[in-house]
């Protein structure tokens, strides 16, 4: 194997790792999204992760990109999600907040699987 050949090779792997790292906080973010109590903290775990893990796909793809036009178009779709992802965040949240939606409140326990609900709160 030539040079030119081992550094396409570490090129794809890095590529195929920083998209590996992309998803992974994709996959957090949808986690957040089922997990977490109110609007609110949800959609700061979508805004997080699912910005900086779209981001990291979109950088692992401009890194296997084979001609540099693609690549400078990918590190441009990276920088309009890196912009519009926590705008329209907050335009969600300053639109449920202006509907009357309010965050929740003190102390949260989340439900128990097989617990029954209690009238009287913990």
């Amino acid at each position: 194997m030539d040079v030119s050949a081992v550094l396409e090779l570490v090129r794809l792997g890095l590529s195929g790792i920083v998209v590996a790292i992309g998803l992974l906080l994709i996959a957090g973010g949808a986690l957040g999204l089922l997990r977490f109590p109110d609007l609110y903290t949800r959609l700061h775990a979508a805004n997080v992760a699912d910005v900086v893990g779209s981001v990291g796909v979109v950088l692992g793809l401009a890194i296997a990109a084979p001609d540099w036009n693609i690549a400078l178009r990918l590190l441009l779709l990276a920088a309009l999600l890196i912009a519009l992802g926590p705008t329209l965040t907050h335009l969600v949240a300053q639109a449920a907040h202006a509907a009357g939606l309010a965050p929740i409140a003190g102390r949260y326990a989340a439900p128990r699987p097989g617990a029954t609900r209690s009238s009287t709160p913990q």
